[in-house]
Parts: structure tokens; sequence; C-alpha cells
């Protein structure tokens, strides 16, 4: 009786074994090849997923093909410069505009580079600058302020339509004050004429 009751269990135990070793043969044959974001053209031109880049500057060989290629994101692509720096053996990147983006910020420009190492950086840690070569795609912000211009007209059309609704609804009010000046006005004039006569000397006649 007991044996019978081991049996199967004997059996199943291979059964799971061959299955995990063809599954990771399975992994293991299937030499795909991965595609290289990060293409050396030169020493110091590059492509990263087939946009152009120059390598402007490398201080302590910060420059690390295979760690920008694990780091690089999307987001990057906008900008006109890339700055990679090493702390703590971790590779950071940031974006940079150029220095004559009217849009962007002070602290987003090139020239503010020194700034940025000296306060968000470790002394001496070693970075390296990619400059992107042609016109990167850039945020549409023309369209924003465009649609913003849109939504403000109509107030001032109905501002001006309102206006105008005024001007119509009371004609008689305006008659009337149009009325009151122009009687008004020649009362005046009579009054500094018959004045100007009343003081006007009289002549002596010898």
């Amino acid at each position: 009786m007991n044996t019978e009751k081991k049996q199967p269990k004997a059996t199943e135990k291979p059964a799971t074994i061959n299955l995990a070793a063809e599954i990771t043969a399975a992994v293991q044959t299937d030499d795909t090849p991965e595609i290289e974001r990060v293409l050396m053209e030169s020493d110091n031109m590059l492509t990263i997923d087939g946009r152009p880049y120059e390598l402007v500057a490398n201080y302590h060989d910060g420059f690390d093909k295979d760690k920008l290629a694990a780091r690089f994101s999307d987001i990057l692509t906008k900008y006109d410069y890339i700055v990679g720096d090493w702390g703590y053996e971790q590779l950071r990147l940031k974006g940079f505009y150029a220095e004559n983006n009217k849009r962007a910020h002070r602290d987003q420009l090139i020239t503010t580079l020194e700034d940025y190492l000296y306060e968000y950086c470790n002394f001496g840690c070693a970075y390296f600058v990619l400059q992107r070569l042609g016109t990167p795609k850039r945020d549409n912000s023309t369209g924003n302020s465009s649609k913003r211009r849109r939504t403000r007209s109509p107030r001032r059309r109905q501002q001006a339509h309102t206006s105008e609704h005024r001007e119509q609804a009371d004609p008689l009010k305006r008659k009337n004050v149009r009325a009151e000046t122009n009687n008004k006005s020649p009362r005046k004039r009579h009054f500094t004429i018959r004045k100007q006569k009343a003081t006007k000397p009289t002549k002596k006649v010898h």
C-alpha cells in the first residue's frame, strides 16, 4: 500500500524539472539583437534614436554611451543641450535650451550651466554636454496664446454689443442732452454780448 502511493510523486518531479528546463532553454536561444539607441559616428559625433548630437564637453571622461542609452528619455528631445552629471555612481540627465531662446526661463538656458553644476552637482564631478544638431521639436506655445486671444475676443465683442445696445435703447436721452447744450450756449453768448455793451465807454462830444 505504501509503495503504490509514493510512485505518482516520483513521476511528477521529472515533469516539472523538464518544463523549467525548456523555458530557460527557450530564453537562452532567443538571440534577437536589440537596436542600439546611441550610435557613435566618430569621437564626438553620435546619434540618439536617429537624432544627431555632438559631444561638446566631456569633463573627467563622464560620457558613457551605455549609461546614456539606459537613462535617456524622449522628453529630452525638445532641448538644444543635454547635460549628464555623475553622483553616487548614478548618471543624471538634464536638458537646457540655447541662449537665443526667448521663451525659456533663465535657469533653463545653457548659459547657466556653471550655476547648475555648482548648486546641484558634487564638487569636481564628472559630466558631459551634448549639443543637438538641427532644430528639436518644441511645444507649440504660440497656439496656446492664440487660443487665449480667441477666448478673450468674444468678451470684447459682447462688451461692444452691450454699449451699442445701450446707445440704441436711449436715443431720446441723447437728443435731450444735445438740445439742452444747444439751448444753453446761446444764452451764455447773449449774456456776454450784453455785458460787453454795458461796459463799453461813452464817447464825449466836444
